[in-house]
């Protein structure tokens, strides 16, 4: 790294992308996206002290915040896959965010990578999710407001400013990426916060995320999706504890005992996280709040098929937290899942022609397919469970909608 006073510069090491953007059988349910842009950068100027990133399975060379790998090559790697038609025939968000990277990182500044990504997807014509901590994602407004549909995600862990410079000493205060919120949607774009990790004994109370939940509400945030600490074992594991020896020295044994299990997911105890998604799902749930993108922003970002398919995917996260079991609701979402692949890849080996009226005619055709099952009983055949399929009439063929906060048809 160089040393400018006192200022570290990143050192920038180039590495080649070999794929523009990649094109998945089923959607993301994380996401909310049918494809991912290869993010540009490898490593991350924003330091956060749990990034995943930090982890050995993920093979970041040198310092993670200052030895930043960079794909220089992508831009042109995506242009060439739009204008190749690798992204015509299907409806389907495209997602720009890495959980181990951010692309809007403070070296995006300077190289404008992200930027020049979006300019190279905007001939696609298909809608954007975009997942970061970066408030530079705000001088990207003018690009995203040209995409047909635009989901903006911001990682908040915190509200206090002391911790925040703590474990996430590159990014920007909670009180900017709020601001990255209300501007997001005062821009129309559907938006929300990822409020992970909430981390054990720092930021994970009750108070604190009522708090959360209040910036939220205030800043306009349609979402609120919380979710927990993971530590794979290796550095990663090492540097956060090390930094809670260090300003937080009374939760050592804590973390011991949560994180004591050392599973190669970085998963802590089952009573903890399962403890912590409970609560704060009631917590969201008593104001109104859903704590996963809702299903009215995955339907306008995904095609009918697909945003089932998410829909489905939520509600195992959702059910489990009503005492529900949800055993016959996986088994479903898998075999829908198959039928999906199979569906797909037929359409997709014809290569279908995209014309002017028809820009997007796999999508259709696919969810012509799905329309024509739910009508005529072969979706609970597929599915293997009629109350499923009663779900599927009514969202697809009757164009209602599922509440999170209630888990209702409305």
């Amino acid at each position: 790294m160089a040393i400018l006073g006192a200022m570290v510069i990143p050192i920038v090491n180039r590495i080649e992308a070999k794929t523009g953007v990649s094109r998945a059988a089923l959607a993301d349910s994380f996401l909310i996206a049918l494809r991912r842009a290869l993010a540009p950068y490898r490593g991350c100027g924003h330091g956060c002290r749990y990034c995943d990133g930090r982890a050995e399975k993920y093979f970041v060379a040198g310092d993670f915040e200052r030895d930043i790998a960079v794909r220089m090559n992508l831009p042109g790697l995506v242009a060439r896959d739009v204008a190749a038609g690798a992204l015509s025939a299907e409806f389907g968000a495209i997602g720009l965010g890495s959980g181990v990277t951010d692309v809007y990182q403070p070296l995006e500044q300077t190289l404008g990578l992200t930027r020049q990504t979006l300019e190279a997807l905007l001939p696609a014509g298909n809608p954007i999710s975009v997942l970061t901590k970066g408030t530079l994602v705000l001088r990207d407004f003018d690009l995203l407001a040209r995409f047909p549909k635009v989901l903006v995600m911001v990682t908040l862990t915190t509200l206090d400013p002391a911790v925040a410079a703590v474990i996430e000493p590159g990014a920007p205060a909670p009180a900017e990426r709020l601001e990255v919120v209300r501007r997001a949607r005062a821009a129309g774009f559907r938006a929300g916060i990822m409020a992970m990790p909430l981390c054990p004994g720092i930021s994970d109370g009750e108070a604190d995320f009522d708090a959360l939940l209040d910036a939220a509400e205030r800043a306009g945030a349609e979402f609120v999706w919380p979710g927990g600490l993971t530590l794979r074992p290796g550095r990663q594991k090492a540097l956060f504890r090390h930094l809670v020896g260090e300003h937080w020295p009374a939760l050592g044994g804590r973390y011991d005992h949560v994180f004591g299990e050392n599973r190669a997911s970085g998963m802590p105890r089952a009573a903890w996280s399962g403890a912590l998604a409970l609560r704060a799902a009631r917590q969201a749930e008593a104001r109104g709040m859903p704590a996963m993108p809702p299903f009215d922003i995955h339907r306008e970002l995904l095609s009918r098929a697909d945003s089932l398919f998410v829909l489905f995917c939520h509600m195992q996260e959702l059910y489990p937290l009503r005492g529900v079991d949800t055993r016959p609701l996986r088994a479903a979402t898998a075999a829908y899942g198959d039928w999906l692949r199979r569906e797909r890849g037929a359409l997709r080996r014809k290569r279908i022609a995209v014309l002017p009226g028809d820009p997007f005619p796999l999508s259709r055709l696919l969810d012509e397919r799905l329309a024509a099952l739910c009508a005529g009983g072969g979706f609970a055949e597929i599915v293997g469970n009629e109350k499923l399929a009663r779900l599927a009439r009514q969202l697809v063929l009757e164009g209602r909608r599922f509440d999170y906060p209630t888990l209702k048809v409305v």
